[in-house]
């Protein structure tokens, strides 16, 4: 089976990935001069600096870091902090970066009672989403044709929680006027801000960045398919796509027009219909139809003009709106990115009202709209796939976003291998009891002192990353730890090496690298330990852990009370046998 793949974005390249690893004989298209889409990387005195997708975690993006893991790919900590600028500052200005202190930059509004309002409705928002999104959920006959504009009515929201509050979020997310805004579907919407945790200021998961830039994935992949023999046709615009006798036709900018036994459209939804032109049938142009987007202006600039007036509310995504209606979001890539100081900050701003000073670079970009009609056409994409040897993938077929895209790209791949694609769910937040916050922070603090060589990190379900890295850089060892139960924190904390070992066993951790993680985990303890002993930093402690007599007493302690709740009594004893005999042998 031969296969064209058209468009080389993260929908495109997922979807190429899955059929050449499967022994497809795959032909990739792409228009531009290089693969990757909105992944664009550039370099500026010095400074890399992607252009586009750019973050990502555990929480909401657990298939993106699934096949980054598997690429190898290395990350940072990056930062999702927001802040509304209203009226270059006479307005509210506000926040979340820095917790309180960005929250209320500025410090009349301790005393504001209007600025309390809108804190106590964003509370109040969260609670009436999660309960619309609970019962649309659980009950799909209910319409879900209401806009965000209705909810909000319905529910009694003041005009000043829109305008300081959910537009410029809707606004910054989609980056789209604030009318249109109001005629979004609320279940859309809302859901989105749910799985991205956005429906309260603070406590998001930890986002994450490439730590060389997104190019680092694209060359990685493009070498993994070419590896498998597909090849890759940049500089190669597809113009049309028609239905052939067995299978369909590829025309493209080379000149070339090729059979092959089925096509993937990896493109914007009004591309694909663009490509097919009058071959489209009314199903793909009534559905494809229906997803629309906003095309927006971006430059590149070091003018903090477009930030807001006060530097405590300065933020990773910042929001500048006016009375006469004027909006613009401008990126602080230094924190986005994590590049560190780099003197004159690095912005990006969407839409400017005039061209910034100190203008570095200019290009376009596009958003899908979430509307009603567009959430109406998702639930109807199978009526199309496949038919005629044409199938459709993109990130307009979930919120618009890279895990869109590459679920769609994963999902539309396994259907023309004829098998069915399990993706990952986004897993619930690990919320620990205040005894397990407390032996976090136990832990967190051992690790800190102990780790001098080496690097441990602690991923907890929900995306809270923790990391430990030796000022000794110069070793190659590092392993990943996924906590799924926080009484592994408990269990080290109060039996150092043996409630490790206990976790491990009863599955409250594994390794993100099953086969050489727990080796890897032996060698970084043990080399520390060996530095420890050397340089007598921890020489307090008993063995590689805490005080001696505290870890003791705490660990006899749940030893003795665990012996007491297993008194061999009739009841007990029957419990005993169970679990530990197979009375069949």
């Amino acid at each position: 089976m031969q296969v064209a793949v058209i468009g080389g974005g993260i929908s495109g390249l997922a979807s190429a990935f899955v059929l050449a690893k499967a022994g497809v004989d795959v032909v990739l298209y792409e228009k531009e001069d290089s693969l990757g889409g909105h992944a664009k990387t550039i370099t500026i005195d010095g400074v890399d600096l992607d252009l586009g997708f750019t973050l990502f975690n555990h929480a909401t993006s657990p298939n993106t870091m699934e096949f980054f893991d598997s690429l190898g790919v290395d990350m940072k900590s990056s930062d999702m902090s927001f802040s509304v600028s209203l009226d270059k500052g006479q307005g509210f200005e506000w926040g979340t970066r820095n917790g309180f202190s960005s929250l209320f930059a500025q410090k009349k509004n301790f005393l504001n009672p209007y600025f309390w309002q809108m804190l106590r409705e964003i509370n109040k928002f969260k609670d009436d989403a999660l309960r619309y999104i609970d019962e649309l959920e659980n009950n799909p006959d209910i319409n879900r044709n209401e806009t965000l504009g209705q909810f909000l009515k319905s529910r009694g929201y003041s005009e000043l929680f829109q305008k300081s509050y959910l537009i410029p979020l809707c606004d910054s997310v989609w980056s789209c006027p604030s009318e249109r805004a109001m005629s979004f579907s609320a279940f859309s919407v809302l859901s989105f801000c749910r799985n991205h945790h956005l429906l309260e200021l603070f406590g998001h998961p930890q986002w994450l960045t490439f730590r060389i830039r997104s190019h680092s994935y694209v060359n990685k992949v493009t070498g993994q398919l070419q590896s498998w023999g597909c090849q890759i046709r940049t500089s190669c615009e597809v113009y049309s796509v028609y239905p052939a006798d067995e299978g369909c036709t590829v025309v493209s900018s080379d000149g070339s027009q090729e059979n092959y036994s089925c096509c993937v459209m990896a493109v914007h939804a009004p591309d694909a219909l663009r490509i097919l032109g009058n071959q489209a049938t009314l199903d793909e142009t009534r559905i494809l139809g229906a997803f629309r987007y906003v095309y927006s202006d971006i430059f590149l600039h070091r003018d903090k003009n477009f930030m807001p007036q006060n530097t405590a509310a300065w933020s990773a995504w910042n929001f500048l709106g006016s009375t006469d209606g004027k909006i613009c979001l401008t990126y602080w890539l230094n924190v986005l990115q994590n590049n560190g100081e780099t003197g004159v900050p690095f912005l990006a701003t969407l839409n400017p009202d005039h061209t910034p000073e100190n203008t570095l670079l200019k290009w376009s970009t596009s958003n899908r709209v979430p509307s009603v009609a567009a959430s109406k056409a998702s639930l109807e994409l199978d009526l199309i796939q496949g038919k005629r040897g044409i199938w459709f993938c993109g990130a307009y077929q979930g919120y618009g976003f890279q895990e869109d895209g590459l679920k769609a790209g994963m999902i539309t791949a396994h259907g023309v291998l004829g098998k069915n694609c399990a993706v990952l769910s986004n897993p619930k937040h690990m919320v620990p009891s205040l005894l397990e916050k407390g032996a976090r922070l136990f832990v967190a603090r051992f690790f800190r002192r102990y780790i001098s060589t080496g690097c441990l990190i602690l991923l907890e379900e929900g995306g809270t990353i923790f990391t430990f890295e030796g000022t000794l850089r110069n070793s190659p060892l590092k392993t990943v730890l996924r906590i799924h139960n926080p009484q592994f924190y408990w269990k080290v904390m109060t039996e150092a090496d043996l409630g490790l070992a206990d976790s491990y066993i009863n599955g409250d951790f594994s390794f993100v690298d099953k086969d050489e993680g727990l080796l890897n985990l032996f060698l970084i303890v043990i080399a520390n330990k060996d530095l420890n002993s050397s340089t007598s930093k921890l020489k307090q402690k008993r063995g590689w852990w805490s005080p001696m007599f505290f870890t003791a007493s705490i660990a006899s302690a749940k030893c003795f009370f665990r012996h007491i709740s297993r008194k061999n009594t009739l009841t007990q004893a029957r419990r005993n046998v169970s679990r530990h005999y197979d009375l069949v042998n």
